[in-house]
């Protein structure tokens, strides 16, 4: 009986992960390098392929006197409820996860009131090269937002 029964765990736990995985296909629009220049600096964020429940980035502003002064390590993974969380660690600081508000299409929208800044993450993909990427929220009590315009570029 115990050999059926953890036959059968394991069976659903399977399910479950496959479901997972093919979930988390629906963000390969992301893969890829992307990033822009100006104000002084460079931006750059690499999205590597969704594997498993989960997609891997990172991404580093350069300043013109080359010089790394912000990176960020983060990842999309499934969550415990059905969705998606956006989990990132700015300077390799302890993880911030933002649940996933709004998926349609190539438009994403992660969300988390308890943050301080951003409190928002939006993600739009626009064909052919354009991932337009913004954090928004309160900064100081006030409405705040940055865009980030993003346009791949080759990987090195």
């Amino acid at each position: 009986m115990k050999q059926h029964l953890a036959a059968v765990l394991m069976a659903l736990s399977s399910a479950a992960l496959a479901d997972d995985v093919a979930r988390v296909s629906q963000f390969s629009w992301m893969t890829g390098c992307w990033g822009f220049s100006g104000g002084g600096s460079s931006y750059e964020e690499v999205w590597l392929s969704p594997t498993g429940n989960s997609m891997l980035g990172l991404s580093r502003r350069v300043s013109n006197d080359n010089y790394t002064r912000e990176f960020e390590f983060v990842r999309i993974a499934t969550s415990g409820g059905g969705g998606f969380d956006y989990i990132a660690q700015p300077q390799g600081n302890p993880p911030t996860k933002f649940n996933m508000l709004e998926l349609k299409g190539t438009r994403v929208v992660f969300e988390n009131l308890d943050h301080d800044f951003p409190q928002r993450i939006i993600y739009e993909y626009k064909a052919p090269d354009s991932l337009n990427a913004r954090i928004e929220g309160k900064d100081q009590g006030q409405p705040a937002a940055i865009n980030f315009p993003l346009k791949r570029k080759p990987c090195q």
